[in-house]
């Protein structure tokens, strides 16, 4: 068999690019880790639950001609890594240096030996350690595990008694990625605001595929939830800013091959990171609006660069997107926790003037949790138009009344 891509853990965005490779004539091979979980993505020529040895894996992969093995979410990352080397596949990151993107302590100790702006932190396997630094330092600071995904454990904390807390919630518990949370992360709180920036990278040159400003609220317990975000361009002095400092972190943590999801903040003083995560960016990437702004998205062209390097290095590294129109997505969330019986703001939505799609809704019936973090079900709406004013009132509009808790009715158990 010929052109057989392998992804391992083909979840959230990891399941369309699965699809993508498919529907340009490769044989897919699914690789699980974590056999309790589901992927959406059908047609893998076989799937593999792996136990935990990597010569066995190699031996079962043995009948295929393995031309790349990417990560299909974050828990895939490390296996990836380690089985591309061990298989002798060129185009992947270097195992050596994984702990550097996967570990958001070490992500920040690589970049400040470097030279590059990094942030002020401390990792501690105690509650009392993680409050000395803080009074130490000064408040806010923000404390959370050191390698997991989705906001989990993301806390920012005002005082010692939020830093004990926070602690006693995380220490020991396993996170969302399955590792136990034997140690912490605390860092000073970065000022300014946050953006995603996404990339693909290939022999170590790099391409911005798109960078979102993010709209987050505070709630209760000193965590984000995650409302929206807007697709900004490129031209902007401050995208410029923000994509000459994220391919220069890119190259710090060894990020030579494959897709990155950036979180980056910029303050007064010019872009810092948050994380780097070396996936595609999750969940959200939509194919409708997405192409119909940008003329690709982040997984359609990460399939292309597997398949033609040099033809996306010719046509897009050293280059910047450019919009045909402006986009917006809205994070629907839970207010409440509750069985899901209707969505009576649908009918409002689709009648904006920007309104293009909804995707992933939840279905009437099933039980919901109200939404603490990124974690959840909730749904999205995207937004497009030509007018960045019209787009802007719709988006705000659909902020009110989510606030208003006019989006979803929820009900009693």
């Amino acid at each position: 068999m010929k052109n057989t891509i392998v992804i391992i853990d083909a979840l959230s965005t990891g399941n369309e690019l699965a699809a993508a490779f498919m529907s340009r004539g490769c044989d897919v091979v699914h690789i699980w880790q974590d056999f309790s979980r589901q992927t959406r993505t059908q047609g893998f020529v076989e799937t593999i639950n792996y136990a935990g040895s990597l010569d066995d894996l190699i031996q079962q992969l043995g009948p295929y001609d393995i031309r790349y093995v990417i990560a299909g979410a974050d828990s895939g990352i490390a296996l990836a890594d380690m089985l591309a080397s061990a298989m002798g596949i060129p185009a992947a990151n270097d195992p050596e240096t994984t702990d550097w993107r996967r570990n958001k302590y070490i992500s920040q100790q690589k970049l400040a030996e470097k030279g590059i702006r990094s942030i002020r932190q401390c990792k501690a396997s105690s509650a009392a350690e993680l409050v000395s630094w803080a009074e130490l330092n000064g408040y806010p600071v923000i404390v959370k595990p050191l390698n997991s995904g989705a906001s989990d454990g993301v806390t920012l904390c005002e005082s010692g008694e939020d830093v004990q807390r926070a602690a006693e919630q995380l220490l020991g518990k396993e996170n969302l990625l399955g590792y136990v949370n034997d140690e912490l992360l605390i860092q000073e709180l970065i000022d300014g605001t946050q953006y995603f920036v996404n990339t693909l990278s290939w022999h170590g040159q790099h391409y911005v595929t798109d960078i979102w400003e993010q709209v987050r609220s505070r709630v209760s317990g000193g965590a984000y939830n995650f409302e929206g975000m807007h697709l900004i361009d490129a031209q902007e002095t401050y995208a410029r800013a923000l994509a000459t400092y994220t391919l220069e972190v890119l190259s710090a943590l060894g990020v030579d091959y494959g897709a990155a999801h950036n979180e980056v903040i910029l303050t007064a003083e010019g872009p810092v990171l948050i994380e780097t995560n070396a996936r595609l960016m999750g969940a959200s990437i939509n194919d409708v609006t997405f192409s119909a702004c940008l003329g690709y998205t982040q997984v359609s062209l990460c399939a292309a660069m597997y398949l033609a390097p040099q033809d996306f290095i010719d046509r897009y590294v050293g280059t910047h997107y450019r919009m045909h129109a402006y986009v917006s997505e809205i994070s629907f969330l839970f207010k409440r926790d509750g069985v899901l019986e209707a969505m009576p703001g649908k009918r409002a939505i689709e009648r904006l003037p920007s309104f293009s799609n909804f995707f992933a809704l939840p279905r009437p019936g099933q039980r919901v949790t109200r939404t603490a973090d990124t974690k959840g079900l909730p749904g999205f709406a995207y937004l497009l138009h030509q007018n960045q004013s019209q787009l802007t009132r719709d988006f705000n509009q659909i902020l009110a009344w989510q606030q208003r808790d006019d989006i979803y009715r929820i009900v009693d158990e």
